[in-house]
């Protein structure tokens, strides 16, 4: 528990000292700090931070009428989306932990988000290769509202494996593949069969990390790309 008082004491020095050297917080300094934290854990491109005030002191509270995030893509794990857009409204974050060295970006409270982001085939099969090491041949295709994985399980010499099935979104967040048929050489098995190589593959992504934590609503397979809201 002091250990926890102590770090909770240093972000708010933290904030403090920032705003006494620096003069009243902003809205643009909060936006140039969430870019400065989001390039640390993710790779990105052409990343634009906006940070909608509601009013000079609330902002000093770290209370903002919106903070939305764009990136022409956005890369974690081995896996990119290409686009990602994140917003959300009546966002309250914790200053102190924002502009402490080292610490996370911790979001007290949101009230509405909106999310959109896009993975590609190629994309998702470069993410899924890096991920794991027992299927170096896998491969997702992503067609007609379903995603089918098949490949070569080196855990098991010579089986090559074929899975079709769905995505599902369990906790708002991970995004998992669950499947309703499949294949080893060629024979129909049953899907318990593959729960060891399924524990090694999922979750596909993991959008815990986004800022501001928004939920995933929907999922859309199409051909050759996954949809996110």
């Amino acid at each position: 528990m002091r250990r926890i008082a102590m770090r909770a004491g240093l972000a708010v020095l933290a904030a403090l000292v920032f705003s006494l050297s620096a003069g009243a917080m902003t809205a643009t300094d909060v936006a140039e700090r969430l870019r400065d934290r989001i390039v640390v854990d993710w790779k990105v491109k052409n990343l634009e931070v906006t940070v909608a005030p509601y009013s000079q002191a609330e902002t000093e509270r770290g209370r903002f009428k919106s903070i939305t995030v764009r990136a022409d893509s956005a890369e974690k794990g081995g896996i990119a989306m290409r686009p990602m857009y994140v917003k959300g409204t009546d966002v309250v974050l914790d200053l102190g932990m924002l502009f402490s060295p080292g610490s996370r970006v911790e979001t007290k409270y949101r009230g509405a988000t909106e999310m959109y982001i896009e993975l590609s085939e190629e994309d998702m099969n470069e993410g899924l290769r890096q991920a794991q090491d027992v299927v170096p041949d896998l491969k997702a295709t992503l067609q007609n509202g379903q995603i089918t994985l098949t490949g070569t399980y080196k855990l098991l010499v010579g089986n090559k494996f074929k899975m079709s099935g769905r995505l599902e979104v369990p906790d708002g967040y991970k995004i998992n593949f669950v499947p309703t048929a499949a294949k080893v050489n060629g024979i129909p098995v049953p899907v318990s069969a593959v729960k060891t190589l399924l524990s090694r593959l999922n979750p596909i992504l993991d959008l815990a990390t986004v800022g501001m934590k928004p939920r995933i609503s929907s999922l859309t397979i199409e051909d050759g790309k996954l949809t996110a809201k």
